[in-house]
């Protein structure tokens, strides 16, 4: 395939997961009439002028104004999501994001696009110390150690970052004006329950 050159920025929403513990696909559960992939999607569209579902059942999103892009390496996970989509476009950051984190503030992301001059990532970390993969920032030169994870089968974000050689921008609560609850994931039909008992009106 030919790769496409286009603005500097994209956004990558990973809508590919098997979502077991959820019992249903959860990038299509509803939140106030809109599905969950749409929400985020949406959200950081204004930063980007193009944005990438990356699932491998592209019949599922066709309601979306968004490509669809299908895992070159199939069944490896997240990781194989920002790789195909690193590998068919070229842009120069990567906005990444799972589809399941709703109450994510769109001022974080514009916080990490800002800080992300000089880095191959910017991660945003909770209060625990916990890296958050799946929320942040990845430059273009971030591909080759993804492409050597991936054939390791090293097919978690954690197991790449930080690779060798790779500048890791850490970012914490205090300095990205974020909340450990605002990168809370929607695992499992409780966490659905909690997530609209506390966020009625997202």
């Amino acid at each position: 395939m030919t790769a496409q050159i286009d603005e500097e920025i994209c956004a990558v929403i990973l809508a590919g997961g098997k979502s077991r513990r959820m019992g249903q696909d959860k990038a299509l559960i509803n939140l106030n009439g809109r599905p969950l992939v749409e929400i985020m999607a949406k959200r950081v569209s204004p930063l980007t002028g193009k944005v990438f579902i990356s699932a491998n059942n592209p019949e599922l999103f066709s309601f979306l104004p968004f490509q669809v892009v299908p895992d070159l390496w199939q069944d490896q996970g997240p990781l194989s999501g920002l790789h195909t989509v690193m590998s068919e476009h070229v842009y120069e950051l990567y906005i990444t994001l799972a589809c399941d984190l709703p109450a994510l503030p769109v001022s974080l992301v514009r916080r990490m696009l800002d800080v992300s001059e000089g880095f191959d990532a910017v991660i945003p970390r909770t209060l625990d110390g916990m890296a958050h993969p799946l929320a942040a920032v990845y430059r273009r030169t971030c591909l080759p150690v993804i492409e050597d994870a991936l054939r390791k089968k090293a097919n978690r974000f954690i197991d790449a970052f930080p690779g060798d050689g790779l500048r890791v921008r850490w970012m914490d609560p205090g300095e990205g004006e974020f909340t450990d609850g605002d990168l809370v994931n929607i695992n499992t039909p409780d966490d659905l329950r909690r997530f609209q008992e506390a966020t009625p009106y997202i």
